[in-house]
């Protein structure tokens, strides 16, 4: 797992944001940031830092989905977690269906779900990692032999 992962959590609620940032810095992860509105996030995103961001639906700012699209415009792969007290399906499928990886309901477990999305998300991201060096390397191997190939034919059809 890729404890240097940097993570916003972006909620309102004072405590649940409090514990859910110290229980994944208790879990080992070292770059975990604390907002509670919108407007904060905005402030610290860029595109350098390519963040997970933990996000309530219900912001005092902005709606959760209004900063999803504004951030996925900008930095298209910054990831989202919604963690929600929302249990509308029709607004989780709303918030997937525009770019975020999952959605988890307030609740007892939340903070363990919370846990277990991120785990999910950084094993995702590295296997998609991993496909690409080998796509580059197989690529890379193909362009070298047809450079051989080519080099062996020159040289054999001269004499």
């Amino acid at each position: 797992m890729e404890k240097d992962q940097l993570i916003y959590v972006v909620d309102d609620d004072v405590p649940l944001n409090v514990l859910i940032c110290k229980y994944l810095e208790k879990q080992g992860f070292k770059n975990v940031k604390g907002f509670y509105t919108g407007d904060e996030l905005l402030k610290e995103i860029s595109s350098r830092t390519s963040p997970i961001i933990i996000q309530d639906f219900d912001l005092p700012d902005i709606n959760g989905l209004d900063l999803l699209k504004k951030i996925k415009t900008e930095y298209p792969k910054t990831e989202f977690i919604f963690l929600s007290g929302q249990s509308s399906v029709e607004v989780a499928v709303e918030a997937i269906n525009f770019g975020a990886f999952d959605y988890i309901i307030k609740d007892n477990f939340a903070k363990e779900n919370t846990l277990t999305k991120i785990k999910n998300l950084l094993k995702i991201k590295k296997l998609i990692r991993e496909r690409l060096i080998f796509r580059t390397g197989l690529f890379a191997v193909s362009v070298l032999a047809l450079l051989i190939l080519i080099i062996l034919y020159m040289f054999f059809t001269r004499n």
